[in-house]
Parts: structure tokens; C-alpha cells; sequence
């Protein structure tokens, strides 16, 4: 998916590139019969007041152009700035390659630089204590309300790092095991 978002941002780029050197080329042209339209006040037949209309489209091209640079730019991010933690394709990928095999506690220390601070803290906090803790463990050792508590697991849980099981109607909270094959 990345790869199809740089080539898009990429070929975008490249339009937009192309369309600055047509609408470049047609300003100078258009500037040539501006100074004749000047010199003589007719351009053909079209004598009177004096509307630059072969600066029209040069300059409508020229916006066009810049737009398809900067949209580009400012919308679609490169591979290495992509927002939040794809954690599916990070985990697919060090499975294949056996990276991720016995090595979760290199794997959680990367994935900790990349939190937020208070998902951070909560995921330090689950390692710290053996990989299983009681959510209402987490709430009242960081001082978190039910809530807060509550949106941070789930958080993580959604990217995958933690599960959560209930036991006699408590949350239990979990590293994920990489290691188990579904």
C-alpha cells in the first residue's frame, strides 16, 4: 500500500512538473504577442480595450501546475513518515523473516519509540510486570481514571501489542505472544 501511495505522490509530481513546462512555454508566447498587442493596441482584429486573454491560459496551467506539485506533497507522505503504527505489516514481515522469533523484548523496545507517551507508559508498565497484569492494576498504579485506562488498553490493543481476557468479569491485561501461530 505504500509503495502504490509513493508512486502515486511520484507521478503526480511528475504531471504536475510537465504542466509547469507547457504553461512556461505558453507564457513566453504569450508574453511575445502581449508586447506586440502593446505596441500596435490591435491584436488582428480585436482593437479597443486592452484584456490580456492570451494570458489566460498560461496562467490557469501555470496554478494547475503548482497545485499538482504541492498537493501531492503536503497529502501524501512518504513510506518513512506514515502516521501511527502499522503493526499488521511490521508484524507479518518479522515473522517471515524470522526476526520476531524470541526476540519480543528487542521488538517491544522498538515499538515503545514509537507511542504516544501515556500508550508508552501503560505498555512499560504491562512489561514491567511480567507480561499479564489487571487493567484496574494499570488505572490505580498510574493514576489513570476507569476511562483513560480503559481507551489506552483498547489503544493498544487495537494495534495489536496487548489482548485483553476477562476472568470473573475482570480485564486481564496481556502482552501479545508472537510467538504462538494462528
Amino acid at each position: 500500500m505504500s509503495n502504490e501511495r509513493s508512486l502515486l505522490r511520484n507521478v503526480l509530481i511528475i504531471i504536475g512538473i510537465i504542466i509547469l513546462g507547457v504553461s512556461a512555454y505558453l507564457l513566453y508566447g504569450a508574453i511575445i504577442m502581449v508586447n506586440y498587442m502593446a505596441y500596435y493596441h490591435c491584436m488582428g482584429m480585436m482593437c479597443g480595450m486592452m484584456m490580456y486573454y492570451p494570458l489566460f491560459l498560461p496562467v490557469a496551467l501555470l496554478t494547475v501546475g503548482v497545485m499538482m506539485i504541492i498537493t501531492p506533497i503536503i497529502l501524501i507522505k512518504p513510506d518513512g513518515f506514515s502516521q501511527g503504527l502499522s503493526y499488521e505489516i511490521g508484524q507479518r514481515d518479522a515473522v517471515e523473516s524470522g526476526s520476531m522469533a524470541g526476540n519480543s523484548d528487542d521488538y517491544y523496545g522498538r515499538v515503545l519509540k514509537l507511542l504516544p507517551k501515556a500508550e508508552r507508559e501503560v505498555l512499560e508498565y504491562v512489561i514491567k510486570s511480567g507480561g499479564e497484569i489487571f487493567q484496574y492494576q494499570i488505572m490505580r498504579d498510574l493514576g489513570l481514571s476507569k476511562v483513560q485506562a480503559w481507551r489506552i488498553v483498547h489503544r493498544l490493543e487495537e494495534k495489536g501489542l496487548l489482548e485483553v481476557v476477562k476472568v470473573k468479569g475482570r480485564n486481564i491485561v496481556r502482552l501479545k505472544d508472537f510467538n504462538k501461530t494462528n
